[in-house]
């Protein structure tokens, strides 16, 4: 003999023919769900009881979603984010919800910044972490992939919380930390790239700097600072190595080696009535996705530039192993540690302290943009605006200053840049 089980939240009602929904709230959330009452009863307005236990399951599963933020420290935000929703669908504007909240919650704070985190004026990251999973599905990245993603960027969200706490000295300091290495490393920096490219394109609707996470790569994250050589030390490692003109041209543009490297031989141009280098490679700069940057060839270079025109046997202006990108990177690199007095990134942290340090006082804007210190320029939109402009003749005193013969560096004199 079958026995017919009574479907839970439901019970009848003397005086109605329908089903009734009950449920008894936990005490601890009472007052923020119904007003201090202990239950919850409705009509599911129909007397089927196969219809009317489908009603009650939609019911009890939203009620306990509910009970479940009631519980947690967010209750106030996702209150808020439930009604700002609606007034969006309602067809209210982002300044007519920013004046009902000025209005409703001013005095207090706690929901204010509720209000703010729920309108993403302020983000807490784990807030989208479900949204991104989601994007990353729509987008085919497999189930696998997705569980990865979600252990690497519940680290990011549990460590810092909000968005303007990751700053690329925090996310140093917090690998270093972790002491993270290889893959993990990796797998932790593309999953968190990728999570900000979603906050950007679908939350704030703009380009967040991705170079705050630079911090998570494969290699030390506590290495020391490259140090400053003298215009001595720069004669001397010449002296010692048979490539001078590569160890030229980055003693006299600042450049990194990635830029030099790849300089074609069509990349010299003149602009402006200067003669100038375009620069279209460079760290995170590629031809496809960025303008070049064009920057006076200095005065002791002329020569050099014009013998490797006319000597170039591939197109680029440098004789150099590899056909790729990374790949001609490497051998000027190497080139330059044949002497065994100098690495190439020295170059350019020499020459953005001997360009501070110059008795012009070149203004930061001239400086940044002479050597492409991209990070510097892309926080700030001033600069920006100011480089739109810019034009050649503007950079010739800056790039003349790289002056090596007269460049002497005493530690205890000058502030490295």
């Amino acid at each position: 003999m079958w026995v017919i089980k009574m479907p839970k939240y439901l019970y009848r009602r003397p005086n109605s023919p329908n089903w009734w929904f009950e449920l008894t709230l936990p005490e601890d959330v009472r007052a923020k769900l119904n007003g201090g009452k202990k239950r919850i009863r409705r009509t599911t307005g129909t007397d089927s009881q196969k219809k009317a236990s489908r009603i009650a399951n939609v019911w009890a599963d939203d009620l306990w979603s509910k009970i479940e933020q009631a519980r947690s420290p967010d209750w106030e935000y996702h209150n808020i984010k439930a009604s700002v929703v609606k007034y969006e669908a309602d067809g209210l504007s982002a300044d007519e919800i920013d004046d009902i909240a000025l209005d409703v919650l001013y005095d207090d704070t706690e929901k204010y910044d509720a209000y703010e985190r729920a309108t993403n004026k302020t983000v807490v990251l784990k807030d989208h972490l479900e949204g991104f999973l989601a994007w990353c599905a729509e987008k085919g990245n497999r189930p696998k992939s997705i569980e990865l993603k979600r252990t690497m960027v519940c680290q990011l969200c549990d460590h810092f919380i909000r968005l303007e706490k990751v700053t690329e000295q925090a996310v140093m300091r917090w690998t270093s930390e972790r002491k993270v290495k290889g893959a993990t490393q990796k797998s932790m920096k593309t999953s968190c790239r990728d999570f900000y490219r979603y906050l950007g394109q679908e939350v704030l609707f703009k380009q967040l700097d991705l170079s705050v996470l630079d911090g998570l790569q494969t290699k030390a994250i506590n290495s020391k600072p490259k140090e400053v050589i003298s215009g001595e030390g720069f004669r001397q490692a010449l002296a010692a190595t048979e490539n001078k003109d590569g160890l030229m041209l980055l003693a006299h543009t600042g450049r990194r080696a990635v830029a030099i490297a790849n300089l074609t031989c069509a990349d010299v141009i003149t602009s402006d009535g200067v003669r100038c280098f375009r620069i279209r490679i460079d760290k995170g700069h590629r031809p496809e996705t960025s303008k070049p940057h064009v920057i006076p060839i200095h005065s002791k270079l002329s020569a050099i530039v014009d013998r490797l025109l006319k000597n170039s046997a591939d197109g680029y202006l440098l004789p150099l192993d590899g056909t790729t990108i990374e790949a001609r990177s490497s051998a000027l690199q190497r080139e330059v540690k044949k002497s065994g007095l100098i690495t190439a990134h020295q170059f350019r942290t020499s020459v953005i302290t001997m360009l501070h340090n110059s008795p012009k006082e070149l203004p930061d804007k001239a400086i940044y943009y002479a050597v492409g210190h991209k990070h510097k320029v892309s926080k700030d939109e001033h600069m920006r605006t100011y480089f739109k402009g810019l034009k050649p003749s503007r950079l010739v005193s800056t790039t003349e200053e790289i002056n090596w013969d007269e460049w002497e560096y005493d530690p205890q004199q000058y502030s490295s840049a």
